[in-house]
């Protein structure tokens, strides 16, 4: 197949590349449905009250009354916030409540045991996870990055050793059974969080490169033909025309036009007219090399580019060409009808004005058409 206008047309952004992410983000878009946001909230605030029992069970097994009543209101929070998950809209509001209750349980259990157990971990665990969640302002991960960082530094200050604390819990078995929870439960939210954020973060990608693939083929696509159109065609003959200077090779470019395309238009209505002219674009683009650049260069007029050939080389290529669509049958409606197509066609040698070879080229089409029309003219 000819290579043309579209997504493979990026050099650097190529078919395969632009099918992976309309994948992904199809993918992703199922995902971020509302019954599947739904799931990830309820995930989340399920581990979190199942780590506030576990708190609970141990602070009461332990005598830590305080951390141990706290934790009953944290499991009624994390509960509360479960049926929430189903009736509330605006589900991040949800996401701010729990980093608050993460804030403030941190700070009540480093008060109460102390550094062993590092609950003082999460102040700092938290301001990363501010950061990774969507948030409806840039302000809010920074005021929760301030007050979880002014918290740490005044605990800090303040308890620096086990006789500070209310518990001193330093050589407790209960120090280290809360230490390895700790940090347990920590790596789950980062890694939970930031698997949330990766994906969510691939998805805007994606979707960028998508649009912006969108935009340039917009851009650069007759909508009818879906070959380049004259715009993108001239860019297109540029770049060649430098490639071709550098490496001190001819090309070929060749202008076609189908024959008494007017009559078709008359007899049969525009809209045959516009099923034979995207008909036609499709069998260019299947008979000619796929090196080559095809452009609807206006109305029912075509232009190829053969870069990296001579005349002899290229020339069988515009034969079978014609061929193909004298042979090819359109229907419409009922309706049967076979068309030709006129070829001018020119060879330009390295560093040639591309501007004289497409006249030269044009030329010659005109002087095919008054030869009988139907053919490939390759000679003044």
């Amino acid at each position: 197949m000819c290579w043309s206008a579209g997504p493979e047309s990026a050099a650097m952004y190529t078919e395969q590349d632009y099918n992976r992410d309309l994948n992904m983000i199809k993918k992703v878009d199922t995902m971020i449905s509302d019954k599947w946001e739904i799931v990830a909230y309820f995930v989340g605030m399920t581990a979190c009250l199942a780590a506030h029992v576990m708190y609970l069970i141990l602070f009461a097994v332990n005598g830590i009354n305080i951390m141990a009543v706290f934790n009953i209101f944290s499991v009624l929070f994390y509960v509360l916030m479960i049926l929430l998950v189903l009736r509330v809209k605006n589900r991040v509001d949800l996401v701010y409540a729990s980093i608050i209750e993460i804030i403030v349980h941190a700070a009540v259990a480093t008060m109460c045991v102390g550094w062993e157990p590092d609950f003082g971990m999460f102040l700092l665990m938290i301001i990363s996870m501010a950061f990774l969640m969507p948030n409806k302002t840039r302000k809010i991960p920074f005021l929760i990055m301030a007050i979880s960082l002014t918290i740490y530094g005044i605990e800090r200050f303040i308890f620096q050793g086990p006789e500070d604390t209310i518990y001193n819990i330093e050589q407790e078995p209960i120090a280290r059974v809360l230490f390895i929870i700790n940090i347990v439960i920590g790596v789950f939210v980062l890694v939970y969080v930031s698997v949330i954020y990766s994906v969510l973060d691939q998805y805007t990608r994606a979707t960028l490169r998508v649009q912006t693939e969108k935009l340039r083929i917009a851009a650069s696509v007759d909508p009818l033909t879906k070959l380049f159109n004259r715009r993108a065609m001239n860019e297109e003959l540029k770049k060649n025309t430098s490639e071709s200077e550098a490496a001190g090779l001819s090309y070929v470019i060749g202008i076609g036009d189908i024959d008494d395309f007017k009559h078709v238009n008359d007899t049969f209505g525009h809209d045959f007219g516009d099923i034979v002219l995207s008909r036609v674009a499709e069998l260019l683009k299947e008979n000619f090399p796929e090196k080559c650049r095809i452009a609807r260069w206006g109305g029912e007029e075509f232009l190829v580019l053969i870069p990296a050939v001579t005349m002899e080389e290229g020339l069988p290529d515009f034969e079978k060409v014609v061929q193909t669509i004298r042979d090819h049958t359109f229907v419409f409606v009922g309706s049967v009808l076979h068309v030709t197509m006129t070829f001018g066609v020119c060879e330009a040698s390295s560093g040639a004005d591309v501007d004289k070879v497409i006249s030269r080229a044009d030329k010659r089409l005109y002087k095919g058409k008054n030869n009988g029309k139907n053919h490939v003219e390759y000679t003044d």
